[in-house]
C-alpha cells in the first residue's frame, strides 16, 4: 500500500507579485530617503560633478551603505559602517512584509515561504544592480557582497513582517516561564542600553571641547553639518556598543596596537579621524573607571528584582530563569559587537572595536552576578501543597461497626422490639435491647 504524500504548496501569481512589489517598494523608498542628503551635498559642493547620473550613482552607493555593505573609497575599503542607518531599510522591509502577507492571503507555511523567497530574490537583485550602477574609479562596492548582504537583510526584516502575526500567536502559546525569560532578556537589553548611553553622554560632555575643535577643523558648512549629523546618528549604536564593552572591562582597539580599557593604560599613541563622536574616547584610565563594571552588576540586580516579582518558582528555578535571560542578552551584545567591528581604510585603523566573544562573556557574568543572588534571596516561593483525602462511601461502609444480633426475648403480650444497632449523630453506637418482663412484674 502506498502512503500518499502531502501535496506541494500551490504557487499562485498573487504570492509572487506581493513579494516582488513589497521588496521593490522598500528599496525605492529607501533610495529616495538616502538620496535627499546626497542631492543636497552635491548641490552645495561647487567642485562635484552635477547631473542626475551622478546623483543616482552616489545615492545607490549610500543605499548600499545603509544596508551595511562595505564600500571602497579610493584605494581603501571601509567596513566600519554606520549601522544605525540600517533602521531605514529594516523598517521599510517590515512594513512591506506585513502588507504582502495581507494582500496575498498567505495562510499556510508554504505560501508564506513563497512570498518571502520572492522578496529576498528581488531585493538581492536590486542590491546587485545598485552595486553595478554605483561603481566608479573612486567609489565601488563588491557585487557579490552587495547581493548577499541585501538578501540577508531582506530575509530577516521582510520575513519578520510576513510572520509577525504567526510569531505573536506562538508567543502567546509559550509557557509562563519562557515568556518571563524573554521579557527579562528584553529588560536586560534595555537597561544595558540605558547604562551605556549615560556613560557615553558623560564621556562626550567631558570631551566636548575636543568635539568642537574637530567640528571646526572639518569646516563642513550647513549641508556638510547635516551630513555629519546623519553620520553621527548612524554611528551612535557603534559608539554605545564600544562604551558597553569598555564598561564591562573589555579592551577596545582603536588602532594598530592601541587599545582603551578601564584597567589597561594605552601606551601606544594613535591618530584618529576628526569625527566629533570620537571625542568621547578616554585618553587614559583612572580609579573611577575601575568601578564601571559595578554598573552592569546593578543592571543585573534590577533584572533579578523584576524576575522575583513576576514569577513564583522554587529558588533554583528562579536562578535558572535569571541565567537564561542573561544569556539571551549576552547573545544580543555579541551580535552588536560583531557589527561594530571593522576597518576605516588605512592600515593603522584596521580591526577596530572590542573583542566580541570576550565582551559577551563579561556581560553575561556581570548580569548573572547581579541577578542570580537577588532571585535566590528575594523570590516568591510557591505555597506548600496539602493533600485532602476524601472518604469514599465504600470506605465508610467498611469501617462501620458490625450489627450485634441478640437472642430473641420470651414471648410477651407487648409488641416485640426488634433488636438493632445504629449510630447516632455523634458516632456513638446505640444498641436497643428488649424489655425484661420479669423485672417489670416485680
Amino acid at each position: 500500500m502506498k502512503i500518499p504524500r502531502p501535496a506541494a504548496p500551490s504557487v499562485r501569481p498573487g504570492h509572487l507579485v506581493a513579494g516582488a512589489l513589497g521588496a521593490l517598494w522598500a528599496a525605492l523608498i529607501g533610495l529616495v530617503i538616502v538620496a535627499i542628503p546626497v542631492f543636497l551635498t552635491q548641490v552645495a559642493s561647487p567642485s562635484s560633478s552635477s547631473g542626475w547620473g551622478s546623483v543616482l550613482r552616489s545615492s545607490s552607493a549610500a543605499w548600499l551603505v545603509a544596508n551595511d555593505v562595505p564600500i571602497r573609497l579610493g584605494a581603501v575599503w571601509y567596513s566600519l559602517l554606520p549601522w544605525g542607518l540600517l533602521v531605514i531599510p529594516v523598517v521599510l522591509l517590515v512594513l512591506a512584509g506585513r502588507w504582502a502577507a495581507h494582500v496575498s492571503h498567505a495562510k499556510t507555511r508554504g505560501e508564506r515561504a513563497v512570498v518571502i523567497a520572492t522578496a529576498v530574490i528581488v531585493y538581492a537583485l536590486l542590491g546587485l544592480v545598485a552595486s553595478l550602477i554605483s561603481g566608479t574609479e573612486s567609489v565601488a562596492t563588491s557585487a557579490t557582497r552587495s547581493a548577499i548582504t541585501t538578501a540577508v537583510v531582506a530575509l530577516l526584516a521582510f520575513g519578520w513582517g510576513v510572520l509577525r502575526a504567526r510569531i505573536a500567536a506562538r508567543r502567546v502559546a509559550l509557557s509562563p516561564t519562557r515568556r518571563i525569560i524573554g521579557q527579562a532578556a528584553g529588560l536586560a537589553i534595555i537597561v544595558l542600553i540605558a547604562v551605556s548611553s549615560v556613560i557615553f553622554l558623560v564621556a562626550l560632555l567631558t570631551g566636548f571641547p575636543t568635539a568642537i575643535d574637530m567640528q571646526t577643523a572639518l569646516n563642513a558648512g550647513p549641508v556638510g553639518g547635516l551630513v555629519l549629523l546623519l553620520l553621527g546618528i548612524g554611528y551612535l549604536p557603534m559608539m554605545l556598543t564600544w562604551t558597553l564593552a569598555y564598561s564591562a572591562g573589555s579592551a577596545v582597539t582603536i588602532g594598530a596596537g592601541a587599545v582603551v580599557s578601564p584597567f589597561v593604560p594605552n601606551s601606544v599613541p594613535t591618530e584618529l579621524p576628526p569625527f566629533p563622536l570620537l571625542a568621547a574616547l578616554p585618553s587614559g584610565s583612572s580609579t573611577a573607571q575601575w568601578f564601571l563594571p559595578v554598573l552592569l552588576v546593578g543592571a543585573g540586580v534590577l533584572v533579578g528584582i523584576w524576575i522575583s516579582r513576576r514569577i513564583v518558582l522554587p529558588a533554583l528555578q528562579r536562578a535558572g530563569v535569571a541565567a537564561a535571560s542573561s544569556g539571551i542578552a549576552a547573545i544580543a551584545v555579541l551580535l552588536a559587537v560583531l557589527m561594530s567591528n571593522g576597518s576605516v581604510g588605512v592600515e593603522r585603523l584596521r580591526d577596530l572595536g572590542p573583542a566580541p566573544v570576550l565582551t559577551a562573556l563579561l556581560v553575561f557574568v556581570l548580569l548573572c552576578v547581579g541577578s542570580i543572588p537577588v532571585t535566590l534571596a528575594f523570590g516568591r516561593r510557591p505555597l506548600k501543597e496539602y493533600v485532602i483525602e476524601e472518604i469514599l462511601p465504600d470506605e465508610v461502609i467498611a469501617e462501620a461497626p458490625e450489627v450485634i444480633d441478640l437472642p430473641d426475648a420470651a414471648p410477651s403480650d407487648e409488641p416485640a422490639i426488634t433488636p438493632s444497632s445504629v449510630l447516632d449523630q455523634s458516632n456513638t453506637q446505640v444498641i436497643l435491647l428488649p424489655k425484661n418482663t420479669e423485672s417489670s412484674d416485680e
